[in-house]
């Protein structure tokens, strides 16, 4: 859950009911264009990815509706795939995220340098500023060949 351990505690304490390894599929309607459920599918947990995520799919047959009267729907963010995907030599791994090489933060195609989310699938902010610093060095490195070391980091 991507969520701090006070935020998961405020949300208990209003009473929120928490629904884990679920994903919304559909919102229902009454006939009379009112919401009525929400359906929601099971995920299982499969085999980890390169970052030592476990991978996640819908189970077949696990549907069900959650009845409700308003959803609320989150904004987020989306992954930029398609466009990142027209940029030659960048590739991705099975959940999407930009592969790069984790010490200098360079993509296949080494114009490019990626970071944060679109690599990590969306973490800690400390987390994409540490992946920038490694970014800066590693630019720095593919123009001077000079090697540059930031606090905490080094190529």
């Amino acid at each position: 859950m991507p969520a701090y351990e006070y935020e998961y505690e405020l949300a208990k304490q209003d009473a929120v009911e928490f629904l884990w390894q679920t994903a919304p599929v559909e919102v229902l309607s009454d006939g009379a264009g009112r919401v009525s459920a929400l359906r929601c599918v099971r995920m299982e947990l499969g085999e980890p990815d390169e970052a030592g995520r476990r991978t996640v799919s819908p189970a077949p047959g696990s549907e069900f509706d959650v009845p409700c009267d308003m959803v609320i729907k989150a904004t987020g963010q989306q992954k930029m795939r398609e466009l990142l995907g027209r940029i030659p030599g960048v590739e991705f791994d099975a959940a999407g995220r930009v592969r790069v090489d984790k010490q200098t933060m360079q993509t296949g195609n080494p114009k490019y340098f990626a970071g944060g989310d679109c690599v990590n699938g969306g973490r800690e902010a400390v987390d994409a500023s540490q992946m920038g610093k490694l970014a800066a060095q590693g630019i720095h490195l593919a123009l001077t060949g000079e090697q540059v070391s930031f606090a905490g980091s080094s190529v």
